[in-house]
Order: C-alpha cells, then sequence, then structure tokens
C-alpha cells in the first residue's frame, strides 16, 4: 500500500525516535536482529493552537517516491487543507494544516514523484490483469542466478545463453497458445465442428445460420475456417496494438551524460531503461508467429483434402495441391526465422536497426502469405465436408505442450549449472530456481487460461452440462483432449491451494507463540493482554514472507502429471486427440471408483475454470469503475512490470523505463545546481530510487543521498533477482551516495534490512546499512496522552509519519543551512 503520510496527531504530544547511531553500518548478526526500544526527542512539541517559528533556509531537497498503487499528489505532499492531529479514521480530530507540517525536517522544501497512473491510472489498464502469463515470462528473464558480466566464457555463457533462450522461446510459445485458444473457439468450434453440424447448429445456435445453414454461400468449410478465424486475428491485433501504443507512451530520450557503469552494479549501464529496439524485434516476430499459426490452421484442412483427392485419382481437382505445399513449405521457413530472431541478442544500435528491419519484412511476409493462404483456402471444392475436430489443431497444441516441458527442462538445467558455477550471493532463493519455478508457473497459468476460454466455449455453444459427458439433446462438440486435462490440473491446484492454507494458518499459529517472549519482554506487559497477541500475531505475519519459495514450489506440482503427459504423447505418437476423453485416457480399463472419481475432477475442474474466468472478468468491469479497486489491481503491477520487456513484449509495459530516466533528469539537474537532494523511496519506490542512482553521472556525487522505509531490495529483489541486486551492488550503491539510511520494521512483511559487502575480510564479511535495528512497531503499548486509543500497528505502512523518518532525514542533511534567516527557538537535535 501507498506511504501516504498518518495523521502527526497521533504523535504529535511528544516525537520519540530510535536513539540516534553513528552513520557506518553495522556488521550483521548471525541471529534475529533486536527491537532498539530506547527513544529520545528530536523535536519539540508543539501546541496545536501554536504557530511554529520560522525554518530556516536550504538549498536542499527531500524527493519523495512513493510505493506500489500510489496515490493523489495533493495527500502525498500532505498539502490537503485538512490535517488530523487526533484520533484515527473512523473518528478523529482535525485542523487546518500549516505550512510546516508539510516539512519533515524545518526548511527543506518537499517534492514528490507521483508515477502511479503508469500502472494503475486508466480504467483500461485494469484489463492487464489477462496478460499476467506474459508478465510472469518476463519477470523469469531476469530472475536468472548468475552473475552478469561480459566476456563470459566456457559452461557459464552457454549456460547464461542457454538460459535466456529458454525463456524467450518459452514466452513465443505463449503467444502461439493464446492463438490456438482464440483459434480453437473461433475457428475449431464455430467455423468447423459447429459449421459442419448443419442445421442442428442452426437450431441450437441460430445466429450461427449464417454459417451452418446448407443455403448460406459461407456454409463451405473453407469460408467457415476464415469467418472462425476473425477471433484469432482480432486478438492479435489487440495485442499489437496495445504494444505499439504502450511503448510509444513510455518512450523517453537519453541523457546527455552516461552514467559510471559498473560491473558490480547491472542497472548503472547507460542503455538499460531503453529497450525500444529490442522489443520492436521481439513484437515483430512475436506477431509474425502467432499470424503463420492462424495461416496454418487455415492451409492444414485445405492441403490435407486436397492430397486426398489426388491420392484418389477423382477426375475433378479442386485446387492444384502443390499450391498448398508452396505455401506450407514458406509459412513453415518465415515462422522458423521469425522464431530464431528473437534468440539474436540485443547489441550495438545499428545492428539492432538491421534485425529490427529484417524482423519487420519477416512480420509483412507473413501477413502476405496469410492472405494467400485465405484464398487457397475459400478455393471451391467439391464433396469437402467439416467432419469431427479442425484437421491440424490437436497436433499443433500437443506439440506446443511437449515443447514447453523441453524447454522448462532446459531452464531448470541452465538455472542450476548457473548456481553452481557462477553464484551470486549465499541467499539466492530456491537456490537459483526461482526463475525456472515462475516461467512454468506461468506457462501452466497461461494454458490453464486457454482451457478454460475453449472449454468453457464448447460447453455454452453446446449446450452441454459436461463435455465429457454429453446430454442427448446438445450439440456433439469436442475441443482438444489436452484442454480436459488442464481442467484436472485446475481441480489439483485448488486441492494444493487449500493444503496451502492449512499448512501456512498452522505455522503462523506456531509463529505467533514463539513471538510472545519477544513482545512480552519489549513492551513488559502480559501475555494474556490481546493486545499482546495481536503485536505478536503482526510480527510474525511479517515473516512469513519467507515462505514464498515454498508456495512457488507447490504451485507447481499439478505441472508434474502435464509435462509427464506431453512427453508421453510425443514418445507413443499419440499427437491427435482422439475421441477417448481425457478421464478414459488416464484410466484405461479401470471401471467403478477410479472412473467415477476423474470423472468428478474434470467435472470439479471445469467449475473451477469457469469461476476463474468470471473473476477476471468481474475484476476487470470493478477495476473500470472503481478506483480503489482499479488501484489494487495495479498494485500487482507496480511489482511485476518493473523490468523492462526483453522476454514478452506484448506484456505489459514497464513503468521504470519512463520512471527512472525521469527521475535521473531530475535529480541531475537539481544536482548540478548545487541542491542537496534526498531520494526518499517507499516500498517499490525504493527500488526505482536506487535504480536511479546508478544512473546518475559521475558528477552529482556527494550532493544526493538515499533514504530507503519498507524497502524490498534486500528481502525480495536481491533474493530473487541475484544477477541485478545484492551484497555487491548495494556496496556500490553505497559509494554513489552521500548517506544511505534504510528504515523497517518486523511487522513489515515486505520491507527489512538492507546487507551490503563490507570492506573488511575482502569483501566476504557482510554489514547493514544503517538503521540495522527495526523501528519498534507499535511505537507505544498503551494510548498516548490525550488519545482514547492505542495506536495501530503499521506493518508496511506510514513511515514518513514515524519520528525515526525526520531523524534520519536530519543525519543526512548538511550540518549548517544555507543563508539562515533566523534560528528557531529551542533548536533541533540532529539525529547523530
Amino acid at each position: 500500500m501507498p506511504d501516504t503520510p498518518a495523521p502527526s496527531g497521533s504523535y504529535e504530544p511528544e516525537h520519540p525516535s530510535p536513539a540516534s547511531r553513528t552513520p557506518s553500518a553495522t556488521r550483521a548478526p548471525s541471529a534475529r536482529l533486536p527491537v532498539d526500544t530506547t527513544v529520545t526527542a528530536v523535536v519539540p512539541p508543539v501546541s496545536p493552537t501554536e504557530e511554529p517559528p520560522t525554518a530556516p533556509t536550504r538549498n536542499c531537497v527531500e524527493l519523495r517516491v512513493h510505493g506500489v498503487s500510489g496515490g493523489q499528489a495533493e495527500e502525498l505532499l500532505d498539502v490537503e487543507p485538512a490535517m488530523r492531529v487526533g484520533g484515527d479514521r473512523l473518528a478523529g480530530f482535525f485542523r487546518w494544516r500549516r505550512e510546516p507540517d508539510t516539512q519533515s525536517v524545518p526548511g527543506v522544501r518537499r517534492e514528490i514523484f507521483a508515477w502511479g497512473n503508469l500502472t494503475s491510472g486508466s480504467a483500461s489498464r485494469a484489463f492487464w490483469l489477462l496478460l499476467l502469463p506474459f508478465m510472469m515470462l518476463n519477470v523469469a528473464y531476469w530472475m536468472r542466478p548468475g552473475h552478469m558480466v561480459r566476456g563470459r566464457t566456457g559452461v557459464r555463457r552457454a549456460a547464461s545463453t542457454a538460459y535466456g533462450a529458454g525463456v524467450r522461446l518459452l514466452a513465443l510459445s505463449l503467444t502461439v497458445l493464446i492463438t490456438l485458444a482464440a483459434a480453437g473457439v473461433g475457428m475449431d468450434l464455430v467455423g468447423w465442428q459447429c459449421a459442419g453440424l448443419g442445421e442442428a447448429c442452426v437450431q441450437a445456435r441460430p445466429w450461427l445460420g449464417f454459417l451452418a445453414s446448407p443455403s448460406s454461400p459461407l456454409s463451405t468449410p473453407g469460408w467457415g475456417l476464415l469467418v472462425g478465424a476473425v477471433l484469432p486475428a482480432a486478438v492479435v491485433l489487440v495485442l499489437w496494438r496495445l504494444s505499439r501504443r504502450t511503448a510509444a507512451d513510455y518512450e523517453v530520450v537519453t541523457g546527455p551524460v552516461p552514467p559510471d557503469h559498473s560491473e558490480d552494479a547491472p542497472l548503472s549501464q547507460p542503455d538499460f531503461w531503453r529497450n525500444s529496439e529490442i522489443m520492436a524485434r521481439l513484437r515483430s516476430a512475436h506477431i509474425a508467429v502467432a499470424v503463420a499459426t492462424v495461416a496454418a490452421l487455415l492451409l492444414v484442412p485445405a492441403l490435407a483434402f486436397d492430397l486426398a483427392e489426388r491420392g484418389t485419382g477423382a477426375p475433378t481437382d479442386p485446387a492444384p495441391w502443390w499450391i498448398g505445399a508452396v505455401l506450407a513449405v514458406l509459412l513453415g521457413s518465415v515462422a522458423a526465422a521469425s522464431s530464431a530472431s528473437v534468440l539474436v541478442p540485443g547489441m550495438d544500435p545499428r545492428w539492432n536497426a538491421r534485425a529490427d528491419r529484417f524482423c519487420r519484412v519477416l512480420r509483412d511476409t507473413t501477413l502476405l502469405l496469410v492472405a494467400a493462404v485465405a484464398v487457397y483456402t475459400v478455393w471451391p471444392r467439391p464433396g469437402w465436408a467439416a467432419q469431427g475436430r479442425l484437421p491440424g489443431s490437436g497436433t499443433m497444441l500437443n506439440t506446443l505442450f511437449a515443447v514447453q516441458g523441453v524447454l522448462v527442462a532446459l531452464l531448470l538445467v541452465a538455472a542450476l549449472v548457473l548456481f553452481a558455477v557462477d553464484r551470486p550471493h549465499e541467499r539466492t532463493a530456491m537456490r537459483g530456481l526461482a526463475g525456472p519455478s515462475t516461467a512454468a508457473l506461468g506457462t501452466l497459468l497461461g494454458g490453464g487460461f486457454s482451457a478454460a476460454v475453449v472449454y468453457q466455449g464448447s460447453r455454452w455453444l453446446s449446450g452441454c452440462g459436461s463435455v465429457n459427458a454429453p446430454e442427448a439433446d446438445c450439440l456433439p462438440l469436442s475441443p482438444p483432449t489436452a484442454y480436459s486435462w488442464l481442467q484436472l490440473a485446475f481441480a489439483f491446484e485448488a486441492v494444493i491451494v487449500l493444503a496451502l492454507v492449512a499448512v501456512l494458518a498452522l505455522r503462523l499459529r506456531g509463529a505467533v507463540r514463539a513471538e510472545l517472549p519477544e513482545v512480552t519482554s519489549l513492551y513488559s506487559r502480559s501475555v494474556r493482554d490481546r493486545r499482546t497477541w495481536d503485536i505478536a500475531r503482526a510480527r510474525a505475519s511479517g515473516r512469513m514472507t519467507e515462505v514464498l519459495p515454498t508456495v512457488l514450489a507447490a504451485l507447481l506440482l499439478p505441472a508434474v502429471p502435464l509435462v509427464g503427459l506431453a512427453l508421453y504423447s510425443i514418445i507413443t505418437g499419440n499427437l491427435v486427440a482422439g475421441p477417448v476423453d481425457a478421464p478414459m485416457a488416464v484410466a484405461g480399463e479401470l471401471q467403478g471408483v477410479a472412473q467415477g472419481a476423474l470423472d468428478a475432477l474434470v467435472g470439479v475442474g471445469s467449475i473451477i475454470g469457469a469461476a476463474s474466468l468470471v473473476a477476471l472478468v468481474w475484476i476487470g468491469r470493478s477495476a473500470y469503475r472503481d478506483r480503489p479497486t482499479r488501484q489494487a489491481v495495479g498494485a500487482v503491477w507496480d511489482v511485476g512490470t518493473f523490468w523492462p520487456r526483453v522476454a514478452h513484449p506484448l506484456a505489459p509495459p514497464s513503468y521504470a523505463e519512463r520512471a527512472v530516466p525521469q527521475l535521473t533528469a531530475r535529480v541531475a539537474r537539481m544536482a548540478d545546481e548545487g541542491t542537496e537532494v534526498v531520494l526518499s523511496g517507499h516500498s517499490q519506490g525504493s527500488v526505482l530510487a536506487a535504480a536511479t542512482v546508478w544512473q546518475l553521472p559521475r558528477s552529482c556525487r556527494g550532493r544526493v543521498s538515499l533514504l530507503t522505509h519498507g524497502s524490498p531490495l534486500d528481502r525480495l529483489y536481491a533474493r530473487y533477482f541475484p544477477a541485478y541486486f545484492g551484497p555487491a551492488s548495494f556496496a556500490d550503491l553505497t559509494g554513489r551516495v552521500s548517506a544511505w539510511r534504510n528504515l523497517w520494521r518486523v511487522t513489515d512483511p515486505i520491507g527489512g534490512p538492507v546487507r551490503r559487502r563490507g570492506a573488511e575480510g575482502g569483501g566476504e564479511v557482510l554489514d547493514v546499512v544503517a538503521h540495522a535495528e527495526p523501528l519498534p512497531d507499535p511505537r507505544s503499548y498503551d494510548a498516548p496522552p490525550g488519545e482514547a486509543r492505542r495506536p495501530e500497528i503499521l506493518g508496511h505502512s506510514h513511515y514518513t509519519s514515524d519520528p525515526a523518518y525526520a531523524g534520519a532525514l536530519s543525519e543526512m542533511l548538511p550540518r549548517e543551512p544555507v543563508a539562515p534567516r533566523r534560528e528557531p527557538p529551542g533548536g533541533q537535535r540532529r539525529g547523530g
């Protein structure tokens, strides 16, 4: 949630803060970091009616960068007219906000960088939820466990190349998968199967009479396929248009002075956040392959009929078969070249421009070929009738799933090799397998979404209660068998989720009890008080983030039987889905209980799949109308769309590609003008702030400080993106700023201490960025003077209203104000 300011009246009677500490970092202890409960006043209390003294002028700027989902600019700046000075959100006391109330430290002006509209501002962005699998593949690309050092050779280079190629090919397979899903509804179910049933389809679905009625000129299989191809073509067009429009909206210019690049800080590369040329090349390749998929589904049925008629020696040749064969060869060649083009690495600008032009030629060639294929498909063919499933669709789908299984296995092997020979640091999550796990989960999720669309579409068109057990008066429509297997995956996933919830609840309960002695010692209160249990529960919940690797691994368990099924289908040659349902394929000759259980699982999975689609539609509709819901949906993208789109170009855009260059230009200009800048980042904003520091030119050093609070830099990013964040990169970041302070709480499930490589011990010893100890949360056990309620447990929120924030900010500012007007009465104690 955003770090919007809490009412200062909650702390106004007396501003406690942690005891001042030396600016140097302290060495990381081996055990859990203790809580510092020593407090001292940093600002004298101010009466609610007394006008504060005039502050001296300082040539300093506190530049705040908010966290996920953002907020209104007035709210983030503390310039809203009404200010709560007591009570809480349900019932409180308010007064007019004064100018000193908008300053963390007197005389230091405040700016905010509001970037929430990049992810959660527009109502249409809520529908990016449907692109979640694409986003997960893009994130998996950046989760490789090796060092990002140029000039690697041997095993390291081979493993790194294999990892990048595997993710990009897997991302391309997701584009094909969503195209096949749209074609499965439009071309297979509507244009082929339903239209092939004739009057039965017209009676069940009158609105399809223009395709299925024998008197309609479009009732031939060729025209039916062409009309059905409108749906997958529309899906591809929407994705292409969305990707192009967002690329234009997020484009920025290159700064005049490049950053000081270091091998320890990959995010300091000059063109790291300028990815437009690589993304354009990938976009052309994905569109070309998607269009080629639609063209192949148009071509295969017609070519198969022509070859069959040629073999029978019929006197009337419906169409020259060799034309279809030539089109098939050309289409396969262009699709193969487009697929290979995604493996081309980004190099110098001239090479990127040439590769981009080549990919555009491939894309345009594919568009010309699909037009030729369309003419070939609608060519009159006497005796051609649509029967059964669409020829080629089942083979393509099963082959695609098998290829995805091989690619996931390639990622696992590459990640294990990288972790063994090129391990970045010891705290890497899942021993380097977080990236392949994320890619596999995104692929499974994409397959689940596709199966839900096709499976539920077949049920709706047929009018059957169940595809596996059709009723007597419904249309005999049959989706590919692979989609039935994915319905089983929905059922398996539901069982796993329920088990996970139960296990996590038990683990949380044990963790709460383990926290009770610490809470009673910290606040000197009885364990029987409900308040003690609430604090212990908040502290235990804050530590539950460490179970994410276990949760991720558990959610992947349904992928094991699915990958095994795809590989089995390839080995045995059973690629074309037959009339046997998925449960029958599993059970074989088993009867009775086993068969009934499998049928029940498929039925439950289909219900869950339908509910998932309804939930997505409901969330999208609610987000379109309701801004808080839109912000909640946008918060997902705040975390997942930080990275540039170098794996899947049709994924939601990277807000950092615009936010980081904007922040860099602003901070560099202020620093060049002699202004001291304190970059204050909360949550995801702290990651943007760190990325900004890495992009600043060397001339800015000495005038920029960094204040992070509730930061996931070490707890999440260093663990899951070890090639780009970690002790070495944080040590490099420390050398680029005048000072760095990090605030965190035990109750915060996202933020935590930041460990960096120390100067002692040859860089093997880690120290912790001050403050090494967590902030007390809550600040006091009982209600403060003048209040009737106890302070709430803040967790991940309201760091800027904590007295320690003003103390840390004071520590990083120049000791003497610039051109002071007059000293404020009582002075001000500095936290250091």
